[in-house]
């Protein structure tokens, strides 16, 4: 027996037929689903806060250093490294927890398995992620808490 044969003309209208209404689904579910973002826009014309420059590193490869005593605003640039040390005081039971970022779209997780830290003391590293303002932070066991805010631009 052979097959009839079918012209590519009816393919193609099957196609539109079985195709448009599976298309018209797709657009129609894209539209109705809800927004996935929760971050914050930072545009150019976004006017970013006044900020200082951290104090020199002496690091080749760091835009700056903050320790404890840094509780300010300070300066970043886009994908440059800051370097944080934190140092427990005399006679702590225990020392900094690790750095925490709020706003990681802004300032990012560096390698700090490049330093070595001095007993009781907590290195860090951030980098300059996209224009915008976050903090670091962290913690003593005591409750004490450090924090400093980040301007990149």
């Amino acid at each position: 027996m052979i097959a009839p044969r079918i012209s590519t003309r009816t393919i193609r209208t099957v196609a539109a037929c079985c195709l448009a209404p599976l298309a018209l689904t797709t657009a129609l579910s894209a539209c109705s689903s809800p927004a996935s973002s929760t971050t914050a826009t930072v545009t150019a014309n976004t006017k970013l806060p006044a900020c200082t420059a951290p104090a020199d590193s002496g690091l080749p490869h760091s835009a700056g250093s903050l320790t404890q005593a840094d509780t300010g605003t300070y300066c970043l640039g886009v994908g440059k490294l800051l370097d944080i040390f934190l140092t427990a005081p005399a006679g702590s039971t225990g020392r900094w927890s690790d750095v925490q970022i709020d706003d990681t779209t802004v300032l990012a997780y560096g390698n700090n398995g490049v330093m070595t830290a001095m007993r009781g003391e907590t290195p860090g590293v951030v980098v300059g992620q996209s224009r915008g303002v976050s903090t670091v932070t962290s913690k003593l066991p005591n409750g004490q808490t450090w924090t400093a805010t980040v301007v990149v631009s």
